[in-house]
């Protein structure tokens, strides 16, 4: 019996210890837009890490930086940080049915006087469940369209239409 009870503990505390290891933190982000490459490789980069580009046009770095919180937020995340002097703001989602969490970081840069870039950076648990790793359930498009639409509902600009030149 007491070779039973020993040899469940191991396994109970090799098992909280995998779970608590395996999950994603913000320390597996960069701490700021400096030292982010934003033309390296999209896509699936890592174990669970997943990035995406994207430029927007006629928006500058204080617009893309209220963007970046509404689109993590309407991707289900929660603002873990955010500072607009470092072009970063980061989001933790909770457990899913394939992860234990997930972290997103919207990084940004200014291009030009109306143009910004962006790129999103996901971090997976490291763990690897009945369907394997399946972290990215598009969350960086998720919370791209977030942005897009913030920013479309918010600095659309309405256009004024000469009646007479429609007849």
């Amino acid at each position: 019996m007491e070779f039973v009870m020993k040899n469940l503990m191991l396994v109970i505390v090799v098992g909280v210890s995998t779970v608590f290891t395996g999950c994603a933190t913000i320390n597996m982000l960069p701490p700021d837009a400096s030292v982010v490459d934003f033309d390296s490789t999209e896509g699936k980069t890592g174990w669970s890490q997943y990035q995406q580009v994207e430029t927007f046009h006629g928006y500058n770095n204080d617009q893309i930086y209220q963007a970046a919180k509404v689109g993590l937020g309407t991707a289900g995340f929660s603002l873990r940080s955010a500072d607009k002097s470092k072009g970063v703001v980061i989001g933790e989602h909770g457990i899913t049915a394939h992860d234990w969490n997930i972290i997103t970081g919207v990084y940004f840069k200014e291009l030009d006087i109306n143009s910004v870039k962006v790129k999103i950076i996901t971090e997976g648990s490291k763990d690897v469940g009945f369907s394997g790793d399946v972290t990215s359930d598009g969350w960086a498009g998720k919370v791209l369209k977030g942005m897009r639409e913030y920013l479309n509902d918010t600095y659309q600009s309405i256009l004024k239409i000469n009646k007479s030149d429609i007849q």
